[in-house]
């Protein structure tokens, strides 16, 4: 046996090999996402922001932008938090969230009711961004998924899931054996 050579090294190349054609496939590796000004993680950052919960007025000048640059308002609890969900560097998203206020696509404000915390949420201009990327994919997968019949589409979304469901039980903490 090499160093190369494990148990489960085809499930292994084959997982890799998927990896590497789905990549391709998707432009994972451009230099921005889907044609966009943002890496991946700043375009999961932006989702992650885009589908919080929203008590913000929106605010089409994006003055409350102005304000949290201006009065240097504290981001570190949704960078935590988002960072968390994502499982990268705390630190690195409170950089993304950063740029993107500057960039005005966030902003900050207090909630509807006395007392609430500042929120962090998108802006008009951060949630017109938002829906670009999700346009941009929506194109992207309809036309990677064209040549497909009806019974192809259903099976490779009835495979997709089940690989998600197969992940995501596998990277479960206690798993109980299966006999």
């Amino acid at each position: 046996m090499t160093i190369h050579d494990h148990p489960g090294k085809e499930r292994t190349d084959a997982v890799r090999a998927f990896n590497r054609f789905y990549t391709r496939q998707i432009g994972l590796l451009d230099e921005g996402l889907l044609k966009s000004p943002f890496s991946l993680t700043e375009a999961r950052v932006l989702f992650e922001l885009g589908h919080r919960p929203r008590d913000c007025p929106t605010n089409p000048g994006g003055k409350t932008g102005f304000l949290a640059r201006a009065l240097r308002l504290d981001v570190e609890p949704v960078a935590s938090a988002i960072a968390r969900d994502l499982q990268v560097d705390p630190a690195y998203v409170a950089r993304i969230l950063r740029k993107f206020s500057a960039a005005g696509l966030t902003e900050m404000c207090t909630g509807p009711a006395p007392l609430q915390p500042r929120v962090l949420s998108l802006s008009a201009r951060g949630q017109a961004a938002l829906a670009a990327l999700h346009a941009a994919t929506d194109r992207d997968l309809a036309r990677l998924t064209a040549g497909l019949n009806d019974w192809e589409a259903a099976e490779l979304s009835d495979v997709l899931t089940r690989a998600r469901h197969l992940l995501g039980a596998a990277m479960a903490p206690e798993r109980p054996e299966v006999p």
